[in-house]
């Protein structure tokens, strides 16, 4: 007898904290489509919530602690791939980053100058 998807993302998510959706369609063999069925009917069951971190959508039990498990990669690999958009290059300088961010997104500007800010 096959085990319930249901029961296995839920054991899943027990065992590691939050989720990628589509590791789990990955650990599961099942598409990404029917694995977002399977969370959509846990959300409602009150069970697991979701959240969208850049292009990564996780999923967590409502139990979870998201910053005890989010990996800081992730979220920098997001901040990155979003930099890139606004014309941000590897190579810039931080400064040259501030110029061109303050013309397309001055709120990203003002949070590199204060991760920088001298105390």
């Amino acid at each position: 007898m096959t085990k319930d998807p249901k029961a296995t993302i839920l054991e899943i998510l027990r065992r590691e904290g939050p989720v990628p959706v589509y590791r789990l369609a990955k650990a599961l063999g099942l598409s990404y489509g029917a694995i977002q069925w399977y969370i959509f009917s846990l959300e409602r069951e009150g069970l697991v919530h979701t959240i969208k971190i850049g292009k990564r959508r996780y999923v967590a039990l409502k139990t979870s602690d998201w910053f005890a498990n989010v990996k800081v990669a992730d979220v920098m690999e997001e901040f990155l791939l979003t930099l890139s958009t606004f014309g941000v290059k590897p190579d810039m300088t931080l400064r040259e980053a501030i110029e061109v961010l303050e013309k397309k997104a001055p709120h990203i500007a003002e949070l590199l100058r204060k991760l920088v800010e001298k105390t």
